[in-house]
């Protein structure tokens, strides 16, 4: 009788190829700019969820902080002028996905009400 085989873990470790590394997590220096970048879209996205968001979600939440970056590299080729039509392709890419994502963890444009109150507020600071 033939044996099933088992699953394979996407994030299964395998032999290091170098310091602490290992297969499916990403490891980025804080300290970076794109370290930076990460770690404020995290923090930003985890505070707006709650203190009790669940794996999913933080796994959600780590997509988009990638988009996020990956938006940010983008935006800088696009300031220092060497961006090019693969780019944009990408980056509408990028965007459109982060905003999947965003609807994905509830994150939408804010209610009508919300923006009566905006405008309101504007309009007695003026």
């Amino acid at each position: 009788m033939p044996r099933c085989t088992l699953p394979l873990a996407i994030y299964a470790r395998t032999e290091p190829k170098g310091r602490g590394q290992r297969r499916g997590i990403v490891k980025c220096d804080g300290r970076s700019p794109e370290g930076r970048i990460l770690k404020n879209a995290r923090l930003a996205l985890l505070e707006f969820i709650g203190p009790d968001a669940t794996p999913i979600q933080k796994s959600l939440i780590e997509r988009a902080a990638m988009l996020e970056l990956r938006a940010a590299m983008l935006d800088a080729k696009i300031v220092a002028g060497t961006f090019t039509e693969y780019d944009g392709k990408t980056y509408n890419a990028i965007v459109n996905s982060i905003a999947r994502v965003y609807r994905t963890l509830g994150i939408e444009r804010p209610r009508p009400e919300f923006s009566k109150l905006w405008r309101a507020k504007k309009k007695a600071a003026a």
